[in-house]
């Protein structure tokens, strides 16, 4: 079977956009660490998609949105690229039990959504690129 590029890219975007909308209602539902969880699923998609389109093979099965964004080849700036390293604690310490309670304290309304913020500003940027 034949690698369909745009069907891939298309695959990841859409899952991204989704996911981000999932974050965004899991905020409301005030359900703050699985928001800044799925946050995270959707840069990881998106950039993903970038993955695609960058290098036209699949993107490496990794959940590390500094890899996927070493990956896809581009100029990131060092402001992204930081939060980017930032945001994996989102992905590992709402999964794993001792570091739960911890990451649950912390995930506040107003820390959620400075993060969710920053989560869509990095988003932006990266659209951008695809």
């Amino acid at each position: 079977m034949k690698f369909d590029i745009e069907k891939t890219i298309s695959y990841w975007l859409e899952g991204s956009k989704y996911d981000l909308s999932v974050a965004e209602a899991l905020y409301e539902k005030e359900k703050y660490p699985y928001a800044l969880f799925i946050g995270h699923l959707s840069l990881e998609k998106l950039l993903k998609a970038l993955v695609v389109k960058e290098t036209k093979n699949h993107a490496p099965i990794t959940h590390s949105l500094p890899l996927l964004a070493e990956k896809t080849g581009l100029e990131i700036p060092e402001s992204i690229t930081i939060k980017l390293r930032k945001f994996m604690e989102f992905y590992f310490e709402p999964r794993y039990p001792r570091e739960r309670k911890t990451f649950y304290i912390k995930c506040t309304k107003k820390y959620t959504k400075e993060k969710l913020d920053e989560i869509k500003e990095v988003y932006k940027w990266l659209k951008k690129k695809l």
